[in-house]
């Protein structure tokens, strides 16, 4: 038959139609194929971050006595910066996973990162692992149920931080597990800080700790990890500080603006800074009072910047427990309970019946030097904004009943995060509001629930930072050196070791009496006048007292009042 040019033209492009069809589905098959055997993603929510490992599967056969290299490939498919955590389900007695590269951190816009996992089985037993990657907006990840953290080849920290102690303390190292979007609980983590995430200083997250009585600390101390810690067995949260030096910044009392404190941890009680101190208050004129005496014997000098200074907060110690929220009216340290204040005497009186003291001046500076370092909200990546290191201050609890652990909405940058209008309080575990109102503008920075603490995270110090402040064991001195003797019951702690006389009211911004590491010298942001550091204030109602820290709304208020000045407080373990 002979056919005619339209038709020759019509056949030819049927066999191309079917060779293009034959070619798709092959390559489709090829491609289908190629995944199946090199990529396995993952439980991952919308597959934002994608895992592929060396396996036609996630669950990975490991053969008894055998150990094993496991390469990964974590993919992130958006253009969005992720918190990461690998973990596996599979494990029994006498097989370990470790890390050769950190299985916790964070993964960029579009980025790939290549991880290796290391598997040694010890048993006879074949085993079946399977992988997971959980990811989260935050730092502070989810912790999947039925799967374990992996172990680093030594700990989930790499900061050389000083391990919390609770030997003859009757702590449980606990870990915070999100449940909805604003609710969760405490439970039961790993003390070795391996099998499952206690702390992380490198990534802001500090090491937390309940307090409980006997009978409740028998009834959790041989429970699993993961084991629910129930808040009425509770009488106290604790977040661990561990001993460090810091570089000095404004021995010279000159101009001073805020700077992100660079601070070094010291392992055990080792004092690695080249600066000395010893007590020492003078009886010179009120135009030079100094309550200590410091040198730099490996500089010859002070110098800022250069010289290092191991915190004095950490005398002899390795760190300290302190509580996490300011003291509740059940004379406990717990979330959203009514604040507690009373005057020096009454604190320190509480305080003995825990075996603690209220938290002292010098400790106060400890933590406020750490929050505004790479460790600590300053250093949290979640809240920083270019030109605006507003977001980045410990917000301000200022809720009009007084709870423990409230956060603020922001309301007026010139006096920092505050709520005027609405008053409410966020709770301290609302990791999902990110809402900071401003002249009716939403500024989608970090959480504010978690941005009253220390930290920017849930594993801070909270309570900071509030309109009342709160007090801490220094006292100061008339200019005669003495001190209301009627209300100087603060144990162990005598006011010459904190803090120097003043001279008279005229006289409050002489910067010699007050000691490197107390966060007053060092965080005036001009020398001769109030200003503080992160529109802080410097108040003098009272010749001789007590000090209150963290008022109006700043870290870096202080103000001097009477000795009986009732105010919030907390307390640190001895």
């Amino acid at each position: 038959m002979k056919l005619n040019l339209k038709e020759k033209y019509l056949i030819i492009l049927v066999v191309l139609g079917f060779i293009s069809v034959g070619f798709y589905y092959s390559y489709a098959i090829f491609v289908t194929k190629q995944l199946q055997e090199n990529v396995v993603v993952v439980k991952v929510a919308d597959n934002r971050v994608s895992l592929s490992i060396d396996g036609n599967d996630n669950k990975i056969d490991i053969k008894g006595n055998t150990s094993q290299d496991i390469n990964i490939k974590l993919t992130n498919n958006q253009n969005t910066n992720y918190y990461y955590l690998l973990m596996v389900t599979g494990l029994k007695s006498g097989v370990k996973v470790s890390s050769i590269n950190e299985m916790y951190g964070s993964i960029n816009p579009l980025e790939i990162k290549d991880l290796i996992v290391h598997v040694n089985n010890t048993t006879k037993e074949d085993i079946k692992l399977e992988f997971i990657v959980n990811i989260s907006n935050d730092s502070s990840i989810d912790k999947e149920v039925g799967y374990n953290y992996i172990n680093s080849t030594d700990n989930f920290d790499h900061t050389k931080a000083n391990k919390p102690e609770i030997n003859n303390l009757k702590l449980i190292p606990v870990s915070y597990k999100k449940t909805s979007d604003k609710e969760g609980f405490w439970y039961k983590t790993d003390y070795n800080n391996q099998t499952d995430l206690w702390y992380s200083y490198e990534n802001g997250l500090w090491a937390n700790a309940v307090l409980l009585n006997n009978d409740n600390y028998n009834k959790y101390k041989d429970k699993e990890i993961g084991s629910e810690i129930e808040i009425g067995d509770i009488l106290g949260f604790y977040v661990w500080i561990p001993r460090f030096r810091y570089n000095i910044v404004n021995n010279s009392n000159y101009t001073n603006y805020e700077r992100m404190s660079n601070i070094v941890f010291e392992e055990g009680n080792s004092t690695t800074g080249t600066i000395n101190c010893y007590d020492q208050i003078s009886t010179t004129s009120d135009n030079h009072v100094y309550s200590e005496v410091c040198s730099d014997n490996y500089y010859n000098n002070i110098y800022d910047n250069l010289s290092t200074y191991t915190h004095p907060a950490f005398k002899n110690k390795n760190g300290f427990w302190v509580s996490k929220f300011v003291m509740g009216t059940s004379e406990k340290v717990l979330p959203n309970v009514t604040i507690l204040k009373k005057n020096i005497k009454d604190a320190n009186a509480i305080s003995n019946k825990y075996n603690a003291h209220v938290l002292t001046n010098m400790e106060y500076g400890a933590i406020a030097l750490l929050s505004n370092s790479a460790y600590g909200k300053v250093g949290n990546s979640m809240y920083y904004k270019e030109d605006d290191k507003t977001f980045t201050r410990i917000y301000s609890n200022t809720y009009e009943y007084g709870l423990t652990g409230c956060s603020s909405d922001y309301s007026n940058r010139s006096s920092g995060f505050e709520t005027k209008i609405s008053k409410k309080c966020i709770a301290y575990n609302d990791l999902t509001n990110y809402s900071h109102i401003s002249n009716s503008v939403n500024y989608q920075i970090g959480p504010v629930g978690s941005g009253a603490s220390s930290t920017g995270t849930i594993n801070g110090v909270y309570d900071l930072v509030s309109i009342d402040g709160e007090i801490v064991a220094a006292f100061v001195a008339n200019k005669d050196g003495k001190v209301n003797t009627n209300i100087k019951t603060y144990d162990t702690y005598s006011y010459n070791e904190y803090i120097g006389k003043v001279g008279s009211s005229s006289n409050i911004y002489n910067l010699y009496r007050y000691k490197l590491g107390d966060g007053i010298k060092e965080n005036f942001r001009n020398f001769g006048d109030s200003g503080m550091w992160y529109s802080g204030t410097f108040t003098q109602n009272a010749n001789s007292g007590i000090i209150l820290r963290g008022l109006n709304n700043s870290l870096y208020s202080i103000s001097v009042e009477e000795s009986n000045y009732v105010a919030p407080f907390r307390i640190v373990l001895n």
